[in-house]
């Protein structure tokens, strides 16, 4: 039975992601179709099996999930969620050394949703991706970290300062230096806003690259695993991704002093 139930969830695609629509909620043949890709008939020979597996039954029209099937979903979701986000750019989260992200957030990786790997030009090697520049724009409250310099930085972080965002920046300390020596009216502007709180952490505290919450989006940079930054940044637009994110900001913003 261990071993039915364990190829009845993960063998088959349409199997696996019925059962994680019918966690959200019941639904009906036909909105179980338009979630996935397939004929009727195809869709419900599937269905069939998870019957007589007794993970899911039937109520009038609609399936449901059985307290069975709901224990297993349960249990398997992080891991098939985990698996999707993985799977999808293995050889991305291969190179990449993620020791700056805390056991319990590794657990959670599955929360990033769908993740889009961003590699700047040569002409736009140092910039942030338009994505986030728009985003930056458009956002009530930002939360960010930087252990390299990026040039057009101090110009995004001052302009979020004078529109009084609720704006919180976390630099290491060679980061932080360079921009209160050479762009003093930005750093100025940062320190005058009633809005922002700029830390400031050793620079061996934190081994990432880069990391931006704002009001719709996350970017992720990590260092790959020679410990070189390639400039190749991960973008995730889901609101689980953004909550992972303000985690890991949290996390961080434990490590860093608060400069006053």
């Amino acid at each position: 039975m261990k071993a039915e139930l364990i190829s009845t969830v993960f063998l088959s695609e349409k199997r696996k992601n019925t059962l994680l629509m019918l966690m959200d909620k019941p639904a009906t043949i036909d909105e179980i179709k338009d979630s996935l890709t397939g004929t009727t008939s195809a869709i419900m020979a599937q269905v069939k099996i998870l019957i007589e597996q007794g993970l899911i039954e039937q109520k009038s029209d609609e399936y449901r999930l059985t307290y069975i099937g709901r224990i297993i979903v349960k249990k398997t979701k992080p891991l098939i969620e985990a698996l999707n986000v993985l799977e999808e750019n293995k050889e991305y989260w291969e190179s990449r050394d993620m020791c700056a992200i805390p056991e319990e957030l590794l657990d959670r990786i599955g929360e990033l949703g769908k993740v889009i790997v961003h590699e700047s030009d040569l002409n736009h090697l140092f910039e942030p991706p338009k994505e986030l520049c728009m985003s930056l724009k458009q956002s009530a409250n930002v939360s960010t970290f930087y252990s390299y310099f990026c040039p057009t930085c101090p110009y995004n972080y001052s302009e979020l300062a004078r529109k009084e965002v609720d704006f919180n920046l976390i630099l290491t300390r060679s980061v932080y230096t360079r921009l209160k020596e050479e762009y003093t009216d930005q750093y100025n502007a940062i320190m005058d806003s009633r809005n922002s709180n700029l830390f400031v952490c050793t620079d061996d505290a934190i081994r990432l690259g880069a990391l931006s919450i704002t009001d719709n989006m996350m970017l992720l940079s990590f260092f790959n695993n020679q410990r070189i930054f390639d400039h190749k940044k991960m973008l995730c637009f889901d609101e689980s991704a953004r909550l992972w994110g303000k985690d890991l900001f949290v996390h961080y913003k434990q490590m860093a002093e608060k400069v006053k």
